[in-house]
C-alpha cells in the first residue's frame, strides 16, 4: 500500500482507502478498482492523492514523509510567529501541526522570520497621519480606476435578461482577461471534465456570478502591478492573495455555501488596502513595517497605531470608490473582526483562510505573525478541525496549478 498523487494514477489500481469529496460524499470505496472515469472525478473534486494497493514503484514511505529531526527543527523555528495566538485552541493546534508539516516538506523555514524585540523607546511612533482616510480623500493622488470592462459586466449581470453570450461579448473585449479566465477555468481550481475554449461556455458551466467575480478579482489585481521592492516582493504578495482565495473557496464549499467564487475573490482581495499603501505611501509603509517587526506587534495593529486606521479601512474606501458588490466589501473589510460583519460566516471564512495562509508561509502581504483567531467567530462557523488536513491538501494542489498559470 502507498500514497499516489492523482495525476500519477493509472486505470487498474485498487483503492486501499475510500475517497470522499469535500462534503464527505463517497466517491469510490475501499477495494474498488480505479478506471478513467474515477480519475476524472477525483480531479474535478480536487483530490490531490489517494491510497492504493500494488502501485509499481511506490516507496515504502509515503511521499509526505518528513524526517522527524526536520520536523523538530521547523517547529522550533516557526513557533515565534504563533506568538499572538492560543496554541491550546483546537483549531490553532491543528493549524500549527499542519504548518510544521507543510513548511518541513516544502522547506519554508523563514529565515529571520521574527526579529528580537526592540525597547519601546526606540520605536518610531511619531506620525502625522492619524486622520489618514480623510487625508487620503484630500490628497491629490490619482486613485486607480477599475477597467471599464468591470462596470460593463456589472450592468450586464444586473439585467435579468442577459445571456451567457452577452457576458462573453463584454469579457472578450479584453484579450488578456479572456485568456487568463480561460486558463483559470481549465485549471485544477475547477477540474472541468473537458477543455473550455469559450467564455460563454465557461459562464454556462461555472455560473454568471462566478465568472463576474473572477473577472473583478483579476482586473483589480492587474491595476497594481508594481510594489516597491524595498517594501515587499510583489510575487510574494500575489502568492499570499491567491492562496487565501483558494482556501476561502474550499472552506466555503465545506460549509455547502453557494457562490463559492465570491469567497475566492474576497480572499484574493483581502489585503488590497496594503497595496495602495505600499505604492502611494512607501515611506509610511516602510516605517509601519519596521515598527511592527521591532515591537513584535501585529502589522494591522501597527497600522492602526500609526495611521488611525488599517488596511481593511483603506480597501473598503477603494471598493466603495469602485462601486464593487457589497458582499465582497463585507468579507474583506471584516476579515480581522468577522463578528461585526453583516454576514459573519463568510467573513469568518476569509478570516480563517488568512490565518492558515500566514501559518503556512504561502507568500506574504507584509505580516510576519499569524493573526489571532476570533473564538466567537470560530464557534459560529461550526466546522470540524478534522477537515483541515483535507482542505490543506486540496488547497495546495489547486494553488500549485493556479500559481503556474498566473506566472505565464
Amino acid at each position: 500500500m502507498g500514497i499516489l498523487q492523482t495525476h500519477k494514477l493509472k486505470p487498474g489500481l485498487v483503492l486501499a482507502e475510500e475517497v470522499r469529496d469535500i462534503n464527505g460524499r463517497l466517491l469510490l470505496g475501499k477495494g474498488k478498482r480505479i478506471d478513467e472515469s474515477h480519475i476524472r472525478i477525483f480531479k474535478i473534486w480536487g483530490i490531490a492523492e489517494v491510497h492504493v494497493y500494488g502501485a509499481i514503484g511506490l516507496k515504502d514511505k509515503p511521499e509526505s514523509f518528513v524526517n522527524p529531526e526536520l520536523i523538530e527543527k521547523t517547529e522550533d523555528k516557526i513557533k515565534p510567529i504563533f506568538a499572538h495566538v492560543d496554541l491550546d485552541h483546537p483549531a490553532i493546534k491543528e493549524i500549527f501541526r499542519l504548518s510544521i508539516e507543510y513548511r518541513s516538506r516544502n522547506h519554508v523555514l523563514g529565515k529571520g522570520m521574527v526579529p528580537t524585540q526592540t525597547p519601546a523607546h526606540q520605536i518610531d511612533k511619531k506620525n502625522n497621519n492619524k486622520d489618514f482616510l480623510k487625508k487620503l480623500g484630500e490628497k491629490k493622488i490619482s486613485l486607480p480606476e477599475i477597467p471599464s470592462i468591470v462596470s460593463e459586466l456589472n450592468e450586464v449581470i444586473a439585467n435579468p435578461l442577459s445571456s451567457a453570450e452577452d457576458i462573453a461579448n463584454v469579457v472578450n473585449k479584453s484579450p488578456s482577461l479572456t485568456a487568463t479566465l480561460l486558463r483559470i477555468v481549465n485549471s485544477a481550481l475547477f477540474g472541468c471534465p473537458s477543455k473550455i475554449d469559450k467564455i460563454s461556455q465557461a459562464v454556462t458551466l461555472i455560473g454568471t456570478k462566478e465568472i463576474f467575480g473572477l473577472a473583478v478579482g483579476i482586473s483589480v489585481l492587474s491595476i497594481f502591478k508594481k510594489i516597491p521592492k524595498e517594501i515587499i516582493n510583489m510575487y510574494s504578495f500575489l502568492r499570499h492573495s491567491i492562496a487565501c482565495g483558494i482556501l476561502s473557496r474550499i472552506l466555503a464549499a465545506h460549509k455547502n455555501l453557494q457562490h463559492t467564487e465570491q469567497l475566492f475573490v474576497s480572499g484574493l482581495l483581502h489585503d488590497l488596502g496594503r497595496v495602495l499603501l505600499y505604492i502611494y505611501f512607501p515611506n509610511d509603509s516602510l516605517r509601519i513595517i519596521r515598527n511592527s517587526r521591532k515591537s513584535m506587534n501585529l502589522l494591522f495593529e501597527e497600522e492602526d497605531e500609526y495611521l488611525g486606521c488599517n488596511h481593511t479601512h483603506i480597501v473598503r474606501y477603494l471598493m466603495q470608490h469602485w462601486k464593487l458588490p457589497i458582499v465582497l466589501e463585507n468579507n474583506v473589510f471584516y476579515h480581522h473582526n468577522p463578528m461585526e460583519a453583516q454576514n459573519p460566516v463568510t467573513a469568518t471564512i476569509v478570516h480563517l483562510a488568512d490565518i492558515m495562509v500566514n501559518a503556512f508561509g504561502m507568500g506574504s502581504s507584509g505580516e510576519r505573525f499569524v493573526p489571532p483567531l476570533n473564538c466567537e467567530a470560530w464557534e459560529k462557523l461550526d466546522i470540524s478541525t478534522n477537515c483541515f488536513e483535507l482542505v490543506t491538501k486540496q488547497a495546495i494542489h489547486q494553488f500549485n496549478s493556479l500559481e503556474m498559470i498566473l506566472q505565464n
